[in-house]
């Protein structure tokens, strides 16, 4: 099959496109014939070395976690899916090797959600991962509800981009930051206060307008200066996620009794499921999404890490619609 992979860590030239074997389907898995990959800051984050004391390699690695596609084969121990059915899904695991960016992933079947006809492949394969770190975060962790408020750093990012307008459907006021160019956009996924963190502290802005704290923190930068940060605009009993390092150790966590996690984006597909009839019901929107051959992912990777895409970058891997 055609793929992407690397055979050792380095920078974005480590990519490589080249054949690999169709890797086995599992008992508990299903194979999928995918269609397109989303890209994540993790992707390269892994290919670089780092997180090493976390999740595992076995090269040669393919990158990759979101996708979506068709089903090729189902396990024998799997009940409720056929070949043939359109899904998408997220392709979590501690150990890499056998990711998406590549014609054929094996995934566990309880980690897949049936893709909505009226949603694109290029589309849904933008949404598993960014779509259950946030509602994970926001909703099941940070238990927001209707007429609270809650801070989310880096709001044109791709997490940003799902997690504001998720934080305004459970009824929130929504904090963000990003800069003046994408201050428009921000606006119209229904941040209700943008900041420019070229221009202006965000940590004073917030205290200025809410001095007891908002009740939730998306933290998705990561620094100590960073994390001290996030820790102190949160309300006493408030939640503090962080999607890049372990919340820092300050005594006032458990004194304030704050609600802190290193949140890893939890595969579930009943979960993405119901995310997805959101996004096909036009409750929640689906973010801006720029399609680049799979031959182009080293260069998707550079964009990555510029930290400057808005939105969600997706690799087109083989036509299936």
């Amino acid at each position: 099959m055609r793929a992407i992979y690397y055979s050792n860590h380095g920078d974005a030239a480590v990519l490589t496109e080249g054949d690999l074997p169709v890797p086995a389907c599992a008992p508990h898995q299903v194979l999928v014939r995918v269609s397109a990959a989303g890209v994540n800051p993790i992707d390269r984050r892994l290919r670089a070395g780092e997180l090493q004391e976390y999740i595992s390699r076995t090269f040669p690695v393919v990158p990759g976690w979101d996708f979506s596609g068709v089903i090729e084969t189902v396990g024998s121990d799997v009940d409720g899916w056929r070949v043939g059915d359109e899904v998408v899904g997220l392709a979590f695991t501690w150990s890499v090797q056998h990711g998406t960016y590549a014609e054929y992933v094996p995934v566990d079947a309880t980690a897949i959600a049936r893709k909505p006809p009226s949603i694109s492949f290029t589309d849904a394969a933008a949404l598993p991962l960014v779509s259950l770190t946030a509602w994970q975060s926001l909703s099941e962790f940070g238990a927001l509800q209707a007429g609270q408020s809650a801070f989310i750093q880096a709001g044109a990012g791709g997490i940003g981009s799902v997690a504001i307008p998720m934080a305004k459907h459970l009824g929130c006021w929504v904090y963000t930051t990003c800069s003046a160019a994408n201050a428009e956009y921000v606006a119209e996924l229904g941040a209700d206060v943008v900041i420019d963190y070229t221009r202006q502290s965000y940590v004073d802005v917030i205290k200025q307008e809410r001095p007891t704290g908002v009740d939730a923190v998306l933290e998705t930068l990561y620094g100590d200066d960073i994390s001290r940060s996030a820790i102190s605009l949160a309300a006493d009993g408030g939640a503090v996620v962080f999607m890049n390092n372990e919340p820092p150790e300050l005594a006032e966590i458990e004194e304030r009794e704050l609600r802190s996690i290193f949140l890893h984006h939890r595969p579930d597909g009943k979960m993405l499921d119901e995310l997805m009839k959101k996004y096909e019901a036009g409750q929640l929107p689906i973010p801006p999404v720029e399609v680049m051959p799979l031959s182009e992912a080293a260069e998707a990777h550079r964009r990555s890490e510029t930290g400057r895409t808005r939105g969600k970058l997706v690799l087109q891997v083989q036509a299936t619609e």
